[in-house]
């Protein structure tokens, strides 16, 4: 009986080591690498005078004045993108002195038609392909014919802040996109 068994045993083993070898013989192992690159957003501000060169800092700037400043974004990434802008500006005053104008001393004249504000941003309404150039956020800054002598000597500082965020994929409008740059 301990001999029926192990010869049993013994072809059991052998059948198992014979389906082994065979199922081992039917399969087979393979890898595939795939690269898969992605594009890039990259955007420049323009800042050009009235003479069309880079905007330079202003001196002796009066109440009234109109001072030319367009300001552009350009698409230099790879990718077509949405923008948005974000356009504010400080007047520091000689010290001691007080405004009556707080956040009225400048105006701009932004266009309303190719840019739309939502939230604290300007947002262009078109998908600005790569290499294009957008529509002028604005062009002048207006200084209130009303500052008076508080602002002698004052700096107005005024920060253009551009982000953009792909296109492709995020939105039917600007104002549908998301993942924008944190500022």
């Amino acid at each position: 009986m301990k001999r029926k068994l192990l010869i049993i045993a013994a072809i059991m083993c052998c059948a198992a080591l014979i389906t082994t070898g065979t199922i081992a013989y039917f399969t087979a192992q393979d890898t595939a690498q795939n690269r898969i690159t992605s594009g890039n957003v990259a955007i420049v501000i323009h800042e050009v005078g009235d003479d069309g060169e880079p905007f330079t800092d202003v001196v002796d700037v009066v109440p009234g004045d109109n001072v030319t400043k367009v300001v552009t974004v350009e698409n230099t990434g790879a990718n077509p993108v949405w923008v948005r802008v974000a356009v504010e500006y400080v007047v520091n005053l000689v010290e001691g002195a007080v405004s009556e104008f707080d956040g009225e001393e400048l105006s701009f004249d932004f266009n309303t038609t190719d840019w739309t504000y939502s939230e604290g941003y300007y947002y262009y309404n078109s998908i600005l392909e790569p290499g294009a150039t957008t529509t002028a956020l604005f062009n002048t800054v207006s200084f209130n014919i009303e500052l008076g002598n508080e602002y002698m000597n004052s700096v107005a500082v005024i920060d253009v802040n551009a982000y953009a965020t792909q296109s492709a994929n995020n939105g039917a409008t600007v104002l549908e996109a998301q993942g924008w740059p944190e500022p």
